[in-house]
């Protein structure tokens, strides 16, 4: 098998699994041994960057919002502490790098779900602060912000304060989860590139979470970033979500130009997937499958590891 030039995983929901899923006694949430991400699953010697989000459910709203996610920052670098001799907490490009360098995983702490706002602007700064350097404005249903695809409601003036806030701070907007309208009217706030974390192509699986192929447009005439989902019914109409499926989004993908914004964002523990992709043993697949379906050394490693290595450097400079 072709060696992996390194992976870059813009989403999982393997630290708040556990809301959902029940955990072996004495292990922590980021070393699960049922996880799909797991750290002893992890491959030794591999540079492999991971975003773990802090997902905050519909539910948690106002203070009861910024309390979960105030919880599970907590928790997060509890395990960042207990597990450092083999992964860092970055909040940096220069972090990144060294990392790396040390032979070490990365990861970046993000959020799902902009309740964990508390619908107050100053917590902006709390969240970047405790580490988070990204956040999606949504997830399904509608917040203080603006709407998932639960609703066809757009922004509110606080979210349009909190975009701003966020990229003044440094925060990356993330709009996987938004809603079409949501969508639209981000592209008259927003200054900065900004990131779809696992999202598909809606003109291969119709399914509301992914995006059109206009959008898609919008994001590569922006310099912005898309990690493909795993999600068996985000890659297939049938559900089936193979291998195969993958490469169907990543075909359109190329086609409309986003061969430089193109990543992975696999949602681990966080959605059914296909055994082709199920864990990270399976997505070390994916590198020489897109070498067998045609793709260059240059563009199959850009889309596991290049693409938002240096969209990161840059954001996080």
């Amino acid at each position: 098998m072709k060696s992996v030039p390194g992976m870059f995983d813009l989403h999982c929901d393997t630290l708040t699994r556990s809301l959902y899923r029940p955990a072996a006694t004495g292990h922590g949430p980021l070393n699960e041994p049922s996880a799909q991400l797991s750290l002893d699953r992890m491959p030794a010697g591999k540079r492999w960057v991971q975003c773990y989000a802090v997902f905050v459910p519909d539910d948690k709203r106002g203070a009861e919002g910024a309390a979960f996610f105030d919880h599970w920052a907590a928790v997060f670098a509890r395990e960042m502490e207990r597990e450092a001799h083999r992964v860092s907490w970055c909040r940096s490009g220069r972090e990144l790098t060294e990392t790396l360098d040390a032979g070490k995983f990365a990861a970046l702490l993000t959020v799902e779900g902009g309740s964990a706002l508390g619908g107050e602007l100053e917590r902006v700064e709390t969240l970047w602060n405790a580490g988070v350097r990204m956040m999606t404005l949504t997830w399904n249903g509608k917040n203080e912000l603006a709407s998932g695809h639960d609703t066809a409601e757009g922004f509110s003036a606080f979210g349009r304060e909190a975009v701003a806030a966020m990229e003044e701070k440094g925060i990356l907007v993330d709009v996987s989860h938004l809603n079409d309208r949501g969508f639209e009217e981000l592209l008259g706030i927003v200054k900065k590139p900004f990131v779809a974390s696992h999202s598909n192509a809606r003109s291969v699986c119709k399914h509301r979470r992914n995006l059109p192929d206009d959008f898609i447009r919008e994001m590569v005439k922006r310099q912005g970033l898309i990690g493909l989902n795993y999600c068996q019914s985000f890659l297939s109409d049938e559900g089936r979500g193979n291998l195969e499926d993958l490469w169907r989004h990543v075909e359109r993908f190329l086609e409309l130009g986003a061969e430089k914004c193109l990543a992975l964002g696999s949602d681990y523990d966080g959605a059914d997937i296909h055994p082709d992709l199920d864990g990270v043993e399976k997505a070390l697949e994916i590198y020489p499958f897109l070498l067998e379906r045609g793709l260059s050394e240059e563009t199959a490693g850009d889309i596991l590891f290049g693409n938002a290595w240096r969209f990161f450097q840059q954001a996080l400079s």
